[in-house]
């Protein structure tokens, strides 16, 4: 193989094209010359990633064999020819720590397997899982063979990662990882592994798992101090709010991200990275005012480079005061520390008076919580969120469980319709308090009640009978008017009887079953 030829280059500001040189970032030959750093060696501005780097030897790594980089214990991922993660700067694979050299060579085979199906981020996780196996031999099999290797001594490799303080999701990850390894390793004849080391049960039980949403207070508190946030900031903050959508989606959002149909209503599409697909979703006029204004902003600040997304970082990184945009984007820690430093400055606190640490996949959580709670369907919210099965967004339905427990114990007595049945419900039903029903169906206060009619329909079919609707409902509260409605109506039908009216009397026995069947149901709940 020729070594690479360093050539010294122009001293124009017009984009260089020569191959000689490469971005040690994402290995793109387009770029102009900067400054020089402190220790003279020059800065260039690769014109493809928007990064800046040098040819300096401590820094710049050019595109070399593969198979040389497989030798090696410490794996870039550029000079794979691979992809890092999306939205962090993650770009090597590290085996050092793996002491066993029979370990080391089969996890390098391993690795270099699962690169061709697998992200590299999750090459790297699988490293961690076999550091964690090679530590624990070192430990207690310190001259032990692959051979040798049986069930006792994954039983005591179990025990050892269960006292690791370890979640149970990090241990079926590293147990995963694991048997994987072996299963492969016996399937390629790299390493005589006994078959069936790991088996099912071995796996714990994994943790339910709780949304991390923010709570109302704490984005109230947000939003009173958004403005503060650099305008760039600002509007990622409400993109997030709305969409929920993942920080790397965030990050990756391409500048031509509007949609709108014939009818003129306004869709968002964007890439999934962990989904590998890309979704459309329908979003505000608000959202979309927000969206054209960083549009412009992007138009502006970087009309002289190439520039395709929809938000860039800040010259300088998040720990500079103002911003001032760069062609490149910003890291996901960067956006964290704007929302914390925010905190700080305004002392943003939760309901126990602890300051709000702010993750940026909080926001997901909280866009998914807060739909589930307003009653919006799970497989809707599933379609929303991009979620490939219902299992993903059962998380989010989980806490709405919750906050129906919790808003259900602090009813003052049952809601129940005309039967006298009792009907769930989420909120407190008062008279001067019918705001949910206002959002979500007509919710007409009645003297004793209110009316459930969906808002789909096109107004009552039931003149002045109520009390035979099957809409009606009606609390412990209005228990009062009922027994005085009942005492009415018993001495209509009495009239009525000693009359001949047979039709008034249908019409009113049927209106006294249902006052009996709801005082005999809110009288239970006084009693209790």
């Amino acid at each position: 193989m020729m070594e690479p030829n360093f050539e010294l280059l122009p001293v124009d500001d017009s984009p260089i094209t020569t191959p000689t040189l490469v971005c040690s970032w994402c290995g793109g030959w387009r770029f102009v010359k900067r400054r020089k750093s402190p220790k003279g060696h020059q800065i260039y501005l690769c014109r493809v990633c928007g990064r800046h780097f040098t040819h300096n030897t401590d820094k710049f790594v050019p595109i070399l064999n593969p198979e040389a980089e497989y030798e090696k214990d410490i794996w870039d991922c550029r000079n794979l020819g691979l992809k890092a993660r999306i939205g962090r700067q993650q770009y090597k694979v590290n085996f050092v720590g793996i002491e066993q050299p029979w370990l080391l060579k089969a996890a390098k085979q391993y690795i270099r397997y699962t690169l061709a199906t697998l992200s590299f981020s999750s090459g790297s996780e699988k490293v961690l899982a076999l550091k964690r196996f090679s530590v624990f031999l070192a430990i207690n099999y310190p001259t032990i063979e692959p051979a040798d290797i049986d069930r006792s001594t994954i039983a005591d490799f179990l025990l050892y990662i269960a006292g690791q303080n370890l979640s149970a999701n990090t241990r079926c990850h590293t147990i995963g990882s694991m048997r994987s390894f072996f299963e492969t390793c016996i399937q390629n004849e790299w390493v005589s592994f006994r078959r069936y080391l790991i088996r099912s049960e071995d796996f714990p039980k994994r943790l339910s798992s709780v949304p991390r949403f923010i709570p109302e207070d704490v984005m109230r508190q947000l939003n009173e101090h958004l403005s503060d946030l650099p305008e760039p900031v600002m509007r990622m903050v409400m993109v997030l709010t709305e969409c929920g959508m993942r920080i790397s989606e965030l990050l990756f959002l391409e500048s031509n991200c509007l949609l709108q149909d014939k009818s003129g209503d306004w869709f968002l599409r964007y890439y999934q990275f962990k989904m590998k697909k890309e979704i459309t979703i329908p979003i505000s006029r608000e959202l979309v005012r927000v969206i054209q204004e960083q549009q412009r902003y992007i138009t502006n600040a970087l009309s002289i480079e190439k520039f395709v997304y929809l938000f860039c970082a800040n010259e300088g990184g998040g720990c500079k005061g103002g911003f001032t945009a760069s062609p490149k984007n910003m890291a996901a820690y960067t956006f964290s520390r704007y929302l914390n430093k925010l905190a700080e400055r305004y002392n943003i606190c939760d309901v126990t008076g602890s300051l709000w640490h702010f993750q940026a996949h909080q926001f997901r959580h909280s866009v998914g919580t807060r739909m589930i709670n307003s009653g919006v369907p799970q497989h809707i919210v599933q379609r929303y969120l991009g979620h490939e099965s219902p299992q993903m967004t059962a998380v989010y339905a989980h806490i709405f469980d919750q906050t129906m427990k919790e808003e259900v114990a602090k009813f003052h007595g049952k809601v129940v319709n005309v039967a006298g049945q009792v009907v769930e419900s989420n909120v407190e039903i008062e008279t001067a308090d019918l705001e949910w029903f206002k959002r979500n169906i007509q919710a007409q206060s009645l003297p004793n009640g209110s009316c459930a009619l969906p808002t789909i329909s096109q107004g009552c079919p039931h003149a002045n009978a109520c009390l035979s609707c099957n809409h009606f409902r009606t609390t412990v509260e209005f228990l009062r008017e009922h027994s005085q409605q009942l005492e009415q109506t018993e001495k209509i039908i009495d009239k009525a009887k000693a009359n001949g009216w047979q039709r008034q009397v249908e019409m009113n026995e049927k209106i006294a079953i249902n006052l009996r069947n709801i005082i005999t149901s809110l009288e239970g709940t006084t009693d209790g």
